[in-house]
């Protein structure tokens, strides 16, 4: 089915006429046309059709698509939900985007295989590979006069295996891309989150306690109102193990992390955490 019939079909959901869509835009011959799938759209048209609808691109291709994502947002939503970076689970990722690069060889998902390979070579026990492989990536990401939301989930994803240096230019370069998207249909707000708290794990990593400290104090400060619990329950424990270093007292943090997780029943969490904790002190 063609644009033209989902239009179509949006539009008498809508109860809207062909004249109301196209009056200041096209004739409403014109418009026939399009809706018959006898006449290409431009994306500039295309773009104005939406808004007289009142549907976002996202929207309507998902109902073009009836109902289902594409194979490709499909891939990409997988990658960007991406916690538990199990082998099989990297391994499976892996065969599944090289069947679709097969198809379309020239697709940007390319880059994603790429991050699967180096996430697979990690936690395979091979760090030294992974980081040479990760460097790889960023040299080509360097090359780019922009980043976009897809290049910089990928990006928070292996940021752990680059470098402090690298890893805290990438994050200043990322925020202010993100910048750019402050007034995009989706709050990306979790991605500023993400990257600040994924480069204060890296200062913790290298023992720049009170570096880590003062930016954790700045996210909790600025952003505790968009965490989540889980990321909340993170911060504590790495701000009790960096006041720990510092020799600092470390109970109201301890405290807070218990009572978020018992409020919310996650009890296996709260003990990886407070294990966490406990290795970082050693």
């Amino acid at each position: 089915m063609g644009f033209g019939k989902t239009l179509k079909k949006i539009r008498l959901n809508r109860n809207m006429t062909q004249e109301q869509i196209a009056t200041g835009l096209i004739r409403q011959g014109t418009y026939s046309r399009i809706e018959r799938d006898q006449l290409e759209l431009d994306l500039e048209l295309f773009t104005k059709l939406l808004e007289r609808l009142n549907i976002s691109s996202n929207e309507f291709f998902y109902i073009h698509n009836n109902y289902r994502v594409t194979e490709h947002e499909s891939i990409m939503k997988d990658f960007r939900n991406l916690e538990i970076t199990l082998p099989e689970i990297l391994k499976n990722s892996m065969k599944r985007l090289s069947i679709y690069l097969i198809k379309y060889p020239s697709s940007n998902l390319s880059k994603v295989f790429v991050a699967y390979q180096v996430l697979y070579l990690y936690v395979e026990d091979n760090p030294e590979l992974a980081k040479q492989k990760a460097s790889l990536v960023w040299d080509e990401f360097q090359k780019l006069d922009n980043w976009y939301i897809d290049d910089l989930i990928l990006l928070n994803s292996l940021l752990f295996l680059f470098p402090l240096e690298t890893a805290t230019e990438i994050t200043t370069m990322a925020l202010k891309r993100i910048d750019a998207y402050q007034h995009f249909e989706k709050d990306l707000t979790y991605l500023k989150i993400y990257f600040q708290m994924d480069l204060c794990v890296i200062f913790i990593q290298h023992q720049k306690y009170e570096l880590a400290l003062n930016k954790l104090n700045y996210i909790y400060e600025n952003y505790k109102q968009k965490m989540s619990f889980q990321m909340l329950a993170v911060l504590f424990t790495n701000r009790a193990i960096c006041l720990f270093h510092l020799n600092r007292p470390v109970e109201e943090e301890l405290t807070k992390l218990n009572l978020l997780l018992s409020l919310y029943g996650e009890f296996t969490l709260l003990d990886s955490l407070l294990k966490i904790y406990e290795n970082q002190k050693s």
